[in-house]
């Protein structure tokens, strides 16, 4: 028998948690109606006897921490889902809360045979147990810009809605917890039972977190790189190269992408790229421009280029997302 074990921290999101719920035990119907009962166990697990979710709903777990770190026999999967923070001073000190430093002390306990998932602001929980070091990892994006100044040594790419290396499964944003349990499914379940899950809870592909992302959201307070992004948006139809660019700023095009990679991650020219495709799917979506017309506006040649790129870095097309 596979156990699934879900770390439920006080204030985790009713959601995220309510998603890992559904999903897995959705699986396990589809197990029993093929003949497979009792094949995966899914446990909640919590600090003390109740746990007050972020919604006030309290949840009595079927184990505690404590039960858990004198056991012998460790789950196949531990997940951790959402914890809701929104700042960097809210998640400096959840961090330090005593069941968080318990959680923590669990993972980096857990054998080498028992993987972890997890989702938003939890992947902070992981990144600050350690256990990420030198790992490439997804988060939500408008946070960001918080886990690159925390953990510079950790691999991360916001557009990613999953990520895997190794033994850890990192998803994006609050709802990419749904694609993290049918990932979890697929493992512990197999791809029928995934597929089953797919088709009755009616989960879209969605590899991508790119095409979510708010152009004028502030990921970091670097006043060099937004003024780059503004500098981008507004010449978006224009030929732009990294040397006009870095004149525009004042600045060398050295300067340019190091302040570029450290606020985002990526390189000038990967940050121009996401511009443009960030105004192409809002055009896309809000208007009923032709995708050639949508192609111009933000600089590319044609819309053949266009939708290579938009399935590449978002995993669907244009029509899909108009809808």
């Amino acid at each position: 028998m596979k156990t699934i074990l879900i770390l439920a921290l006080d204030g985790v999101m009713d959601s995220s948690l309510a998603i890992t719920l559904d999903t897995l035990r959705a699986g396990q119907s589809f197990l029993s109606r093929a003949r497979k009962p009792g094949q995966v166990r899914i446990l909640v697990a919590g600090y003390r006897k109740s746990v007050r979710t972020g919604g006030g709903l309290q949840l009595k777990p079927d184990m505690s921490f404590a039960q858990l770190s004198a056991t012998d026999r460790w789950p196949d999967w531990i997940i951790v889902p959402g914890l809701g923070l929104v700042s960097d001073g809210a998640i400096a000190a959840r961090l330090a809360q005593k069941d968080a430093a318990a959680a923590m002390a669990l993972l980096r306990q857990a054998p080498a045979s028992t993987r972890i998932g997890a989702s938003c602001s939890s992947v902070f929980l992981l990144a600050q147990s350690g256990l990420l070091a030198g790992r490439d990892v997804t988060m939500t994006w408008w946070l960001a810009h918080l886990f690159r100044d925390r953990y510079p040594g950790i691999r991360l790419d916001e557009t990613k809605m999953l990520v895997r290396d190794g033994r850890y499964l990192t998803a994006g944003s609050a709802y990419a917890q749904l694609d993290l349990a049918l990932a979890v499914v697929v493992d512990t379940m197999g791809t029928a039972a995934a597929h089953l899950c797919s088709r009755y809870l009616l989960i879209d592909q969605r590899p991508s977190q790119a095409r979510y992302m708010m152009q004028d959201h502030v990921q970091h307070v670097d006043p060099t790189v937004i003024a780059a992004e503004r500098w981008i948006d507004a010449h978006l139809a224009e030929p732009i190269s990294i040397t006009a660019l870095a004149a525009a700023l004042a600045v060398s095009p050295k300067t340019l992408a190091r302040r570029v990679g450290a606020a985002t991650g990526i390189s000038p020219v990967k940050l121009i790229q996401r511009r443009r495709l960030l105004h192409a799917a809002h055009l896309i979506e809000s208007t009923s421009l032709s995708i050639e017309a949508v192609a111009a506006r933000v600089g590319y040649q044609d819309g053949t280029a266009l939708r290579k790129l938009v399935r590449r870095e978002f995993g669907t097309t244009p029509a899909a997302l108009r809808g």
